[in-house]
């Protein structure tokens, strides 16, 4: 009896832990997706050409095709929306055609507190949240358009990307982190197996649930036959639990790495990156080396997606991916931040000229051709911008939003160049 209640004791254990970590899994998951969602709609917010073409002159026709049917193509996004200061929603496009819909009759709970966060962010930053939308729960995006000649002071019309939080998505969630069977729930949750889908005020939309492992139940059926002839529960039953735990330990390990890197390149995503910055960071307040964070964006990569198919894009992806890979030390970090945006941590970076060298190289190898599956041969480049610890700033957010920074005044100088936040910080106050 003994025996029995010390088994029942450990398989109960074993199944709580197992359905903590997958909770963890979980949200990870929303927040990645998110993520992702945030970097595609700040990549389209920052184009001048939406707020000339769209904004300025309504040429909705270019919308369709260069923004509407280009994300809903390329990145599964349902919907977008262009909402003005004075709250008019100009343009909509919603399941592959435009649509004359005001924002809000499209977008209910939790809508209202991503707009104000919205309209308080300058242009090259956004917000994401989850909303309602179409009586279902799904992710939102919202970033500043960049008006070319306005002020600073002005207020500038917000670009909403929205994508359903529905099967498809799911579907996708659950095979990537290993949640079987992952759905929404909109009522009172049943099972143990769940977590809220919250807006980005704390309102609730919906849960998400998925098939428990039943962890623990595997153990007992697997150890209770055994424990009825007690000669053998000894041997066999331990062994048998043992290889159960480290089935479930792997299994838990594969979402881990999963949730810290991205699917496509290997390389570490967004989630890793903040993870090493912040010790890096750490280390030198502890009076350790400096370093250096480029923030990269491929040139071109647009026009190969459009001219040569989603598949070469991948394709060109996983190339720059491994060329990243191949100019890295051991102690340095390369990550896939979403899109065609990379980044790199250098540790250590002693000297600026040191740093220089290393992204001239790596720009150089970046910008080879690349040999497509087809045969044919495509040029891309790379802009690279730059932030120095500690020269520049010493905290995660400075860092990455300086290179960042830097990285878009390189794109606006002509492209396929290394720009220095440092140097950007001289040149705005010799202006």
């Amino acid at each position: 009896m003994a025996l029995l209640a010390g088994i029942m004791v450990v398989a109960e254990q074993q199944t709580r832990l197992f359905d903590e970590a997958q909770k963890r899994l979980a949200i990870d998951s929303v927040k990645s997706q998110q993520t992702a969602l945030l970097r595609t709609a700040i990549d389209y917010g920052t184009w001048e050409d939406v707020g000339i073409r769209v904004v300025q002159h309504a040429i909705y026709d270019w919308a369709d095709e260069h923004v509407g049917h280009s994300i809903h193509r390329t990145f599964g996004i349902d919907a977008v929306f262009i909402l003005m200061p004075d709250g008019r929603t100009v343009y909509g496009y919603r399941d592959g055609e435009r649509v004359s819909l005001p924002l809000e009759r499209a977008v209910g709970l939790g809508l209202t507190p991503l707009v104000s966060e919205a309209r308080s962010l300058p242009v090259g930053e956004a917000v994401a949240g989850n909303v309602a939308y179409e009586n279902g729960a799904a992710l939102a995006a919202m970033t500043p358009v960049e008006m070319v000649g306005q002020t600073r002071d002005q207020p500038l019309p917000l670009l909403i990307f929205v994508q359903r939080l529905d099967g498809k998505l799911l579907e996708s969630l659950s095979r990537i982190y290993s949640l079987p069977g992952l759905r929404l729930n909109p009522n009172a949750p049943t099972i143990a197996t769940t977590v809220p889908v919250r807006t980005f005020d704390g309102a609730t939309l919906s849960h998400m649930e998925w098939t428990g492992s039943a962890l623990g139940m595997g153990l007992i059926e697997v150890a209770l036959p055994i424990w009825v002839i007690l000669a053998l529960a000894c041997s066999v039953g331990g062994y048998l639990m043992r290889g159960r735990i480290d089935a479930a330990s792997k299994l838990l390990s594969i979402g881990e790495w999963r949730v810290r890197h991205d699917a496509l390149t290997g390389l570490p995503n967004r989630v890793h990156l903040a993870e090493r910055l912040e010790q890096a960071c750490d280390l030198l307040a502890q009076g350790g080396q400096g370093f250096a964070v480029f923030y990269l964006d491929l040139d071109g990569f647009k026009a190969v997606n459009d001219t040569h198919g989603h598949d070469a894009g991948d394709q060109v992806l996983c190339a720059v991916a491994q060329r990243i890979r191949a100019h890295l030390d051991p102690s340095d970090l390369g990550a896939r931040l979403g899109g065609d945006e990379f980044a790199v941590l250098l540790l250590p970076a002693p000297l600026p000229s040191f740093v220089e060298s290393r992204a001239t190289a790596l720009m150089n190898a970046i910008s080879r051709p690349i040999r497509l599956d087809s045969g044919v041969e495509v040029a891309i480049g790379a802009t690279i911008g730059v932030s120095l610890a500690p020269q520049d700033a010493s905290s995660p957010e400075d860092l990455l939003h300086g290179a960042d920074k830097a990285l878009y005044e390189g794109k606006r100088a002509g492209k396929r160049r290394i720009s220095f936040a440092h140097r950007l910080g001289s040149r705005e106050t010799a202006a």
